[in-house]
């Protein structure tokens, strides 16, 4: 079948290609085979091609398939399935097994406690484009305590995480939400999210501009300064994906880091934040996603009824998904990169 493929790790210039790999031939007990009709791509892809990931997690199956975000059609189930039969449509942010990650390709195979029905009314590509994006969003906002009345503060809101966080806090009833974007059309869309304030951060410091926020969720690597903007004593009040993880939020994701791991992290921890957030007395925290059936059911469900819009910079088709791929790369992209694998009707209404 075709796949977006790296056949080792280096510079995704290099290495990131289009190729064949086999579709798979069992399905293990616990997953689904999935005929994939749409996929995207996500920051942390060109991370993994790169090789940032191997010390923690490394690549069981060469050549290796590009991808965590997957939405299609249900082929064939493993032993003990129940919650999902063939021809299901389904959704999922993939996450460990017998090739995988890996969703840029014909057919996937995909944990079933990773996945979620897709609802009718929501097309395939814009379902693609909800999974590691939104549950980051949500799991970062749940941990965060927002909330009814909840002041908001999301770094970069014109990307794939930031423009579903714009809509989940406000969902989640967030009083106010602020966000940085770049001058412009990135604005523009920012408020037609439901941002109240958008910094331009070519021009602007939104630690100078903001104060008293009840919560901070940094997604362009800016805690120091995000600390600023907190109200004091509120203890964990600023979650970051962008950000040298922890030995504890390795641990907390069944990750058991070696010896050199944990001296490599402890060397890279973002000191200026530490020091920054005791005398604040903010607590900030590096969390990791953990993909769940669960929230990405919720998430369609807030899909399916309105409440949440998906943000699609552009579609494109499976041949030319090194293109999508290096959209994304990229960081210009205003919302998700979607590859359409398999060509769908207009989703039913």
């Amino acid at each position: 079948m075709k796949a977006l493929i790296f056949e080792k790790f280096g510079p995704v210039e290099t290495v990131m290609k289009m190729g064949t790999v086999p579709v798979p031939s069992q399905v293990p007990e616990g997953y689904i085979l999935v005929k994939v009709h749409a996929a995207s791509l996500n920051p942390i892809d060109k991370m993994r091609i790169e090789g940032g990931l191997k010390a923690l997690r490394g690549e069981d199956v060469w050549p290796a398939v590009v991808g965590y975000d997957v939405a299609g059609v249900v082929e064939s189930v493993g032993a003990k399935v129940d919650a999902f039969a063939v021809g299901d449509e389904v959704v999922a942010r993939m996450q460990s097994g017998p090739m995988l990650p890996g969703g840029v390709c014909e057919y996937s195979l995909v944990d079933v406690k990773t996945a979620a029905k897709k609802p009718a009314g929501v097309s395939f590509t814009d379902a693609a484009s909800f999974p590691l994006a939104g549950e980051t969003a949500l799991q970062a906002l749940r941990l965060g305590g927002v909330g009814p009345g909840s002041k908001v503060f999301i770094s970069g809101g014109a990307g794939g995480v930031g423009t579903l966080a714009i809509q989940m806090a406000k969902i989640l009833g967030a009083e106010l939400v602020a966000t940085t974007a770049s001058p412009g059309e990135k604005t523009d869309l920012c408020k037609s999210l439901g941002a109240d304030v958008v910094v331009n951060y070519r021009d602007e410091k939104f630690e100078e501009m903001l104060k008293d926020y009840d919560f901070a969720f940094d997604t362009t690597g800016e805690s120091a300064k995000m600390i600023q903007i907190i109200k004091p004593n509120l203890q964990l009040k600023v979650v970051t994906i962008s950000d040298t993880p922890t030995v504890e939020a390795l641990e907390a994701v069944g990750m058991t880091p070696g010896l050199v791991v944990k001296t490599f992290l402890g060397m890279k921890r973002n000191k200026v934040a530490d020091a920054a957030g005791k005398a604040a007395g903010v607590d900030w925290q590096y969390m990791f996603l953990q993909p769940n059936g669960d929230d990405m059911a919720q998430i369609m469900d807030w899909a399916s009824s309105g409440k949440l819009k998906a943000t699609i910079d552009n579609v494109w088709p499976l041949d030319e998904a090194v293109a999508a791929a290096q959209r994304n790369f990229s960081g210009r992209a205003k919302g998700k990169c979607v590859v359409e694998v398999v060509a769908s009707p207009p989703a039913k209404q």
